[in-house]
C-alpha cells in the first residue's frame, strides 16, 4: 500500500490515541470503548505492514501448477471488524452517550462493508484463449492472452475497494490499461493476506502458462520512472 496511507493512518490511529488515555484516566467507558475502536481500524494498516513487509513469499516464483480462477475468499474475517463498528454505532444511540459523529461514521461504515461482502467482488477466469474479467456490475471483459503484453497484482488501495490482476494491453497509447499504461483489470474480494498470496500466485501461475513476463508492482514502477512502461524489444 502507498507509503503517505500509511503515515495518515498512523497519524490519525495517535490522534485517536490521546482520547482513548483520557477517557480510560477519567473513567468514561464510552469514549473509551469507541477510541479504542476507532484508533485500531487506523492503525491496522500500519500494523499489517509491519508484519507483511517482508514476507518470503513476495519473491517465490511460478511452481507450474494450473492456475485457479480468482474468486472472493476470506469474507467471513470480516465478521469480528463488522461486530465492532455495530457495537460503536449502538452506543451512539444511548441517550446519555449522543452527540458524537463517530457512531454515525461507523453503521455507514458497517453497512458499507457488509454490501460490499454481499455482492462479493468482481471474478476472474482464466480460460485457454482469455483473461476474462466477470464484475459484479457491467458487461464482461474478454482479454485474449495474445494481446497481454505483462501481468502483475495489486492489493487493495483506495481507488478499487479489492485485490487483482494488473496488464499492460495492445492497443493504444492513450488506453488504460494499454501498453505504455499497467492498470488493474479487476476488484477480487480477497479478504486476507494469505487469501492475496494466493490470487497473486494465481497470476504468476498463467503468466508462466502463456509465456507473458510477471513484474511485481508494476503500476508503481511504470508511474514513478524507475522503469520504462515498456520492456525491451517490443514495438512502440
Amino acid at each position: 500500500m502507498p507509503r503517505w496511507f500509511l503515515v495518515v493512518s498512523a497519524i490519525a490511529g495517535l490522534g485517536f490515541a490521546v482520547p482513548t488515555v483520557q477517557a480510560v484516566a477519567t473513567g468514561d467507558v464510552r469514549t473509551a470503548v469507541v477510541s479504542v475502536i476507532v484508533t485500531g481500524f487506523f492503525c491496522w494498516p500500519l500494523v499489517t505492514w509491519l508484519r507483511y513487509r517482508r514476507d518470503p513469499a513476495d519473491s517465490t516464483g511460478p511452481d507450474g501448477l494450473p492456475p485457479e480462477d480468482l474468486t472472493a475468499r476470506g469474507a467471513r474475517r470480516w465478521l469480528v471488524p463488522v461486530a465492532l463498528l455495530v457495537v460503536v454505532a449502538v452506543l451512539g444511540l444511548v441517550p446519555r452517550w449522543s452527540g458524537s459523529l463517530v457512531p454515525l461514521w461507523a453503521l455507514v461504515l458497517a453497512a458499507v462493508t457488509v454490501l460490499r461482502l454481499r455482492t462479493g467482488g468482481d471474478e476472474v477466469h482464466f480460460t485457454d484463449d482469455a483473461l476474462v474479467v466477470r464484475p459484479r456490475t457491467g458487461v464482461e471483459k474478454r482479454y485474449p492472452w495474445a494481446d497481454v503484453l505483462e501481468l502483475s497484482w495489486s492489493a487493495p488501495h483506495w481507488l478499487m475497494s479489492g485485490s487483482g490482476p494488473v496488464a499492460r494491453i495492445s492497443g493504444s497509447a492513450y488506453d488504460t490499461p494499454g501498453p505504455t499504461s499497467p492498470g488493474q483489470l479487476a476488484a477480487v474480494l480477497l479478504a486476507g493476506h494469505d487469501d492475496r498470496l494466493w490470487g497473486r500466485r494465481q497470476v504468476r501461475r498463467v503468466a508462466a502458462r502463456h509465456g507473458i513476463p510477471f513484474t511485481d508492482d508494476l503500476v508503481n514502477l511504470v508511474s514513478s520512472g524507475r522503469r520504462p512502461a515498456r520492456l525491451p524489444g517490443e514495438h512502440s
